[in-house]
């Protein structure tokens, strides 16, 4: 079974070197690490540069791309490129376990359903000190598989679990089976992890793996002060996101000629509801009133029929925040934010 770690990298100049270094540390090697900087505006790019000359025996491949392509652009790129049957993720700001690979290989060698692994991981700050755990196993104490069996009407195929790519292990079936990902996405993981789910299972492994770092640049941090208009452009992210995975279960079911069952119904109709939402919430945070654009994914969202409760729960809250003027919501979030 080779091994491929995907390194991705954009603005990281203090911590990258500390994210190679666990690359190179695991106690199964890598057969190629694939690092690509999204163009960084920061000496990133020369710091990785300098750690591959400083370790000529590592199996680097460094991309640097000439303009920032974005998280999903450059992953596919990564991907297009691997040539490992399994694929992890390293992300240029975070820290491995010295075990990950060698856990992670074990468990996908000893579960074949298995088509994608995700773990894990303490949570550290920008100065590598450790401030809490990310459970994206949902409270698990045990190994569990997650297909779509099960999966009841207007409930994210996820169940309350985290897809976080930078914990996350795929075969590389769960990309060669697919079109590529599309640019301009919020994210892989969700899509990656749902593929994994059409193939086979997605899995959970409840040990921490990694050291994720949480910090300003994150792409999933924020603070109330940075809430507004800014925000929309993440969640029309978020809605190519579900756009993306919804795309990936048609091709699924034409490519294999399947006829789907309630389950797959299922996933799909809660992937349009949660799309319609992301949309409100865009609608919600842009510029002025968005009324068309919001009555429009209001429209797209009852068209779906959900229960008349969950359909008032998810549509009252961007109608606030659309009403109510941004710098009070600013206010009112920075003073929640103290507390």
């Amino acid at each position: 079974m080779k091994i491929t770690i995907i390194t991705l990298a954009y603005n990281h100049e203090r911590y990258i070197r500390e994210a190679l270094s666990s690359a190179i540390a695991q106690s199964i090697s890598a057969d190629e690490i694939i690092v690509i900087d999204d163009a960084s505006g920061d000496n990133t790019a020369a710091l990785i540069e300098a750690f591959i000359r400083e370790h000529p025996e590592a199996p680097f491949n460094f991309i640097r791309n000439e303009r920032n392509l974005g998280l999903t652009a450059s992953f596919a790129k990564a991907v297009a490129i691997a040539r490992g049957d399994v694929l992890l993720m390293m992300a240029g700001d975070d820290v491995s376990a010295p075990v990950r690979v060698e856990r992670c290989v074990d468990y996908l060698s000893a579960h074949p359903s298995a088509k994608a692994l995700i773990t894990n991981a303490d949570i550290i700050d920008g100065e590598s000190r450790r401030c809490g755990v990310l459970d994206n196993c949902a409270g698990m104490t045990e190994p569990a598989s997650l297909g779509l069996e099960g999966l009841q009407a207007w409930t994210y195929f996820l169940r309350g679990r985290s897809s976080c790519g930078a914990a996350a292990a795929y075969r590389a079936e769960v990309f060669s089976a697919f079109s590529p990902l599309s640019p301009g996405l919020f994210a892989e993981d969700d899509p990656a992890a749902f593929r994994a789910m059409l193939l086979g299972t997605c899995d959970f492994l409840p040990e921490r793996l990694v050291a994720w770092r949480r910090h300003a640049t994150n792409l999933s941090y924020g603070s109330g002060s940075l809430r507004g208009p800014g925000m929309a452009i993440q969640y029309r992210k978020c809605e190519a996101m579900v756009e993306e995975m919804i795309a990936d279960a048609g091709e699924w079911v034409m490519r294999y000629e399947l006829q789907p069952g309630n389950e797959f119904g299922n996933a799909v109709s809660s992937l349009r509801f949660y799309k319609s939402k992301w949309a409100l919430w865009a609608a919600a945070h842009e510029g002025g009133l968005s009324l068309h654009k919001f009555f429009s994914a209001v429209k797209e969202m009852a068209e779906i029929a959900p229960p008349p409760s969950l359909f008032l729960k998810e549509v009252w809250r961007p109608a606030f925040r659309m009403f109510t003027p941004f710098l009070v919501q600013r206010l009112m979030a920075n003073i929640r934010s103290q507390r």
